[in-house]
């Protein structure tokens, strides 16, 4: 086996690409399986399926027995979830074992946790085409609160309701969740659904890392778990749509709370060069990555025009967002502030002590990747999807080396799309400004 990405082995069992690192600095092992669909309105039914399989399986049909299974495996944890990623949805499900060489009487931990893991992806607790009525509502009810009280967080219910106008007729511009009106829309099949196009078509990833056997093994073992799989058709995620900014939009909404949220959304013109999207990381941390950007020193201490300012980075669509606490009579000075420290770090008006700082936050995350095998395996994952061969060490290398014009040209084409402020219901005195609706 003479293959290898970002540091791990890879073949491809089944015609699933298969990574693994055996790692002895480990007693435990981590199986992690990833399917990629494009997102799409199916988001709420994907949402909630993850807590639907820990319900139970075929075998092992509630909470109870479940944990009674994961404690025959020596504390055995399954962990599912899905996320958002850009236009992307991921349902991920991972495995953490004590590996059996650590054990009485050596048991073979990787092939028992993998027909457990089986279990909850193969054969899920049923009725029928759905999952049980009980269960089913329950969980719904769950969702529906889940989603609603996304509200009383004003600040990622600004980040929501910016990203929805913003995005408006865009798959990103559906939330993670899916949104109340489609959770309570679904009947319990969509789920099931879910579950079956997630496996047949999704885009499958298998990565293995710590206490594993030997390669022969752990890849016969691999194989048996997906042949509890279905038949499967895979298809590719779209690429994320990108839409040309014509002129700034902007948009107000009123609601009661005390502190208002601004949203500023850029686009970034898409690139698949990498050096292109460090120095927009390293652009992004100097503007609001701390106590020591721009809009932290001269939005919120130097001018007092803010009670929080960030700059957050999304890869995945092409976004660049601004997020400030402030209150409302200072959203026009606010945003001009932030246009005039972006204007002035994309000229390259910036010290070298900046650079270097702003690099150093990121290099220090990036040492942090490999104290955990999780993080490390999320780490690779992210490579695999955007079809980069590096290791953390390559990764931090190549950071060391960012310069100030690197930096200053990777927001070449970047443009203020969007403008949103969330504000309090009772309308500012009219000689008060506000931001133009």
């Amino acid at each position: 086996m003479d293959q290898a990405f970002a540091g791990f082995k890879r073949t491809e069992v089944a015609g699933v690409p298969v990574l693994w690192l055996p790692d002895t600095r480990f007693k435990t092992f981590c199986i992690h399986l990833a399917a990629r669909r494009t997102l799409d309105e199916r988001a709420a039914a994907r949402s909630v399926l993850p807590v639907l399989l820990m319900q139970g399986t075929a075998n092992y049909p509630d909470g109870p027995a479940l944990a009674r299974r994961m404690e025959s495996l020596y504390g055995a944890m399954v962990a599912p979830g899905s996320s958002k990623e850009g236009e992307v949805h991921v349902l991920r499900f991972g495995l953490d074992c004590v590996a059996g060489d650590y054990l009485p009487d050596r048991p073979d931990q990787l092939a028992d946790g993998l027909g457990f893991l089986a279990e909850f992806l193969a054969h899920p607790r049923l009725d029928g085409d759905g999952f049980p009525d009980e269960i089913f509502a329950r969980e719904q009810r769950q969702a529906v609160h889940d989603a609603r009280s996304v509200f009383d967080d004003r600040g990622a219910y600004a980040a929501q309701q910016s990203l929805a106008r913003a995005c408006e007729g865009e798959p990103m511009s559906i939330p993670e969740h899916g949104g109340v009106a489609a959770i309570e829309a679904m009947d319990r099949a969509m789920p099931e659904q879910a579950r079956q196009d997630f496996l047949q078509r999704g885009e499958l990833l298998v990565m293995g890392m710590g206490a594993l056997p030997d390669d022969e093994q752990f890849l016969e073992r691999v194989a048996g778990f997906l042949d509890h799989l279905p038949d499967r058709q895979p298809e590719p995620v779209r690429k994320s749509i990108q839409r040309e900014v014509q002129a700034r939009r902007s948009s107000v909404e009123r609601v009661d709370l005390q502190q208002s949220k601004m949203v500023l959304i850029f686009r970034l013109p898409m690139t698949d060069d990498p050096k292109v999207w460090m120095g927009r990381a390293v652009f992004s941390n100097m503007l609001g990555g701390g106590p020591h950007s721009r809009l932290f020193r001269e939005v919120r201490e130097k001018r007092s025009l803010a009670y929080y300012a960030q700059a957050a980075l999304d890869r995945h669509k092409g976004l660049l967002t601004v997020n400030v606490g402030l209150d409302e009579t200072a959203g026009t000075a606010v945003e001009e502030e932030t246009l005039r420290q972006f204007a002035a770090l994309a000229s390259g008006d910036f010290t070298t002590e900046e650079l270097a700082t702003a690099r150093a936050g990121i290099l220090s995350s990036i040492t942090s990747l490999t104290d955990t095998v999780r993080s490390h395996v999320r780490f690779v994952e992210d490579q695999w999807n955007l079809g980069l061969d590096r290791t953390p060490a390559d990764l931090f290398e190549s950071y060391e080396g960012v310069t100030a014009e690197q930096v200053a040209s990777s927001v070449e084409g970047m443009q203020l799309d969007y403008s949103y402020l969330l504000a309090p219901s009772e309308v500012p005195a009219p000689s008060e400004p506000e931001i133009a609706r």
